[in-house]
């Protein structure tokens, strides 16, 4: 298929996915929740079709199937945590260890570890220690699973800057601001689950997970 033809069908995909997205933060900022609970799930969606027709541009490779499989459990997940009448974060929190696990694989694939990947990880463990400190002093306590999950998301964060790193371009910058952006939204997440109620929380998380899940589909092109 020419590359003209691809671009312009994933420009309109894109576009697809900014107009849902803005209608979704529109709702969810004035406390609609039908339709938030409409447009949530549909961003989710558009992103995993982007990634569906990439894949099939370029080969359904062993990469794309984890990166696609993860935005699946992803959307699971969003649909747990966009409830507001009752809580479900422990369901979204283990879905979204699901999303990161396969992102792990998908990113691990190939993958050359060396020394400047534990000088990473340790930076990376020193932030979500501080951060953990953060939410432990306003909690008392953390759930086990949250620390689980923080260490999977290190290896996430690890492998993306990693990538980027050892000159996989444009993959790498691709997954490395992805996985930042991810990461941000899931601190704001916790600080609000756990620290203090933010405002509008939901449309600061997805101004930046949303984002991030579009460039993790995007990088199954490359």
């Amino acid at each position: 298929m020419p590359d003209i033809i691809v671009q312009t069908n994933v420009a309109y995909l894109v576009a697809i996915f900014f107009i849902i997205f803005i209608i979704r933060e529109i709702v969810a900022f004035k406390k609609i929740l039908k339709l938030k609970y409409i447009f949530t799930p549909l961003i989710t969606y558009i992103v995993i079709i982007i990634a569906l027709y990439l894949s099939y541009v370029r080969g359904f490779t062993v990469y794309n199937i984890f990166i696609i499989a993860g935005l699946v459990f992803a959307l699971i997940a969003d649909t747990f945590l966009m409830i507001e009448e009752v809580s479900f974060f422990i369901h979204g929190l283990f879905f979204f260890l699901l999303t990161h696990l396969c992102y792990v694989y998908a990113l691990s694939i190939n993958y050359h570890f060396g020394i400047i990947d534990v000088i990473i990880m340790l930076v990376i463990l020193a932030i979500f220690f501080l951060y953990y400190l953060v939410i432990h002093k306003a909690k008392g306590t953390v759930y086990v699973p949250v620390i689980l999950y923080m260490l999977v998301l290190s290896l996430v964060l690890m492998l993306a800057v990693g990538t980027c790193i050892k000159n996989e371009y444009p993959r790498g910058a691709i997954v490395t601001i992805a996985a930042i952006l991810f990461a941000i939204s899931d601190g704001v997440l916790a600080f609000n689950q756990f620290v203090h109620r933010i405002p509008h929380s939901t449309v600061v998380t997805w101004s930046l997970y949303a984002p991030a899940q579009l460039l993790f589909a995007v990088s199954c092109y490359y």
